[in-house]
């Protein structure tokens, strides 16, 4: 109800950048504001936002070609909010989703390019310090977000199916729509991490962390301070997880996807002052008013680890473990028993 306007929700945002051949390929809200008017709501650290910069250096004063998808198939909509690696365009990646090329054709008023069975395609330009306010609006966090200027794009023309279908989502306190999106790209994330860092065995995002400001790993520790490491490696490998402020790291005996497992290494593996980490003026989520800075706050990572020699000098625990021979015998009995 405190919405400010009409809301394009789920539109995929086509950009290219005057330094790089790939298309950027984004999801970023547009609020209109007039029949040929939308505010692009990207944050300064998203591709597209880059682009925009860049362009903006190379060709001072000149427009900026943007075309907005809307209602796109399932890999390129995985793809476009996927953080690949820079080297890699969206499009690629939703090529290895699908299991084929994505098709493409080129707009009429520029060069880019949009999948050839979308929808509805928005094609425009956005033109150097044309902003407004935008917002508020409620968002995945379940909060109204502050109002913020944002540039503008202007529509010049719009392409469509027959009979198109307009493709849209809703957002409030998890677990909403883009949350349950969050769990399923969560398996996607899994191996590219995994490539990087051999030794994280599972990688999760509780869909109640907003789809990506919690994350817990569970790894193979293999040194002393190995879990730091990954907590670095975490926020610095993958694009969108400059945004996680708090991951959680625990051995790979811990089920990370299940609560009371990850409360129960919480409590017993952690000392609060050694396995702590803060690390200061980080860029993190402009719709995170948590925050003491938009858009620039702090980041904490807990080690929940068994602990080596030279992090700890007592002699560490060891878990209980049901004896094999006896849950063997059990299990043989559960028939016999009529239970």
């Amino acid at each position: 109800p405190g919405d400010a306007g009409p809301l394009v929700t789920w539109g995929l945002v086509v950009t290219r950048g005057p330094h790089k051949p790939r298309q950027n390929l984004g999801i970023y809200r547009q609020q209109v504001i007039g029949r040929d008017k939308l505010i692009m709501r990207w944050l300064a650290h998203r591709g597209g936002a880059l682009d925009f910069r860049d362009h903006g250096e190379k060709n001072p004063g000149q427009p900026f070609p943007v075309a907005v998808v809307i209602g796109a198939d399932p890999a390129t909509i995985l793809g476009a909010v996927t953080p690949v690696p820079d080297t890699l365009s969206e499009y690629q990646f939703a090529g290895l989703l699908r299991g084929a090329k994505t098709e493409l054709v080129k707009c009429l008023g520029s060069d880019l390019q949009v999948p050839a069975s979308a929808e509805i395609v928005l094609e425009g330009f956005i033109a150097p310090n044309e902003t407004a306010p935008e917002g508020p609006f409620g968002d995945h966090t379940g909060y109204y977000n502050e109002v913020s200027e944002f540039p503008v794009f202007t529509v010049e023309r719009i392409t469509m199916r027959r009979d198109p279908i307009y493709h849209s989502t809703y957002t409030g306190k998890p677990p909403d729509e883009p949350a349950m999106l969050g769990v399923a790209l969560n398996e996607v994330f899994v191996p590219l991490l995994q490539k990087q860092f051999p030794e994280i065995a599972d990688f999760y995002l509780p869909p109640e962390g907003c789809s990506y400001r919690l994350a817990v790993v569970s790894m193979k520790k293999q040194y002393p301070g190995h879990a730091k490491r990954v907590m670095f490696g975490i926020w610095s490998f993958l694009r969108q997880f400059m945004y996680t402020k708090l991951i959680i790291v625990t051995d790979d005996d811990v089920d990370i996807r299940s609560w009371p497992e990850v409360v129960w290494a919480l409590t017993t593996r952690v000392d609060a002052a050694r396995d702590t980490l803060i690390v200061e003026h980080t860029p993190i989520d402009y719709l995170d008013f948590a925050s003491p800075v938009a858009g620039l706050g702090s980041k904490m990572g807990i080690d929940a680890t068994h602990k080596w020699p030279g992090e700890t000098s007592r002699e560490w625990g060891r878990p209980i473990a049901m004896d094999a021979g006896v849950r063997q015998r059990v299990d043989a009995l559960w028939d016999s028993l009529g239970l």
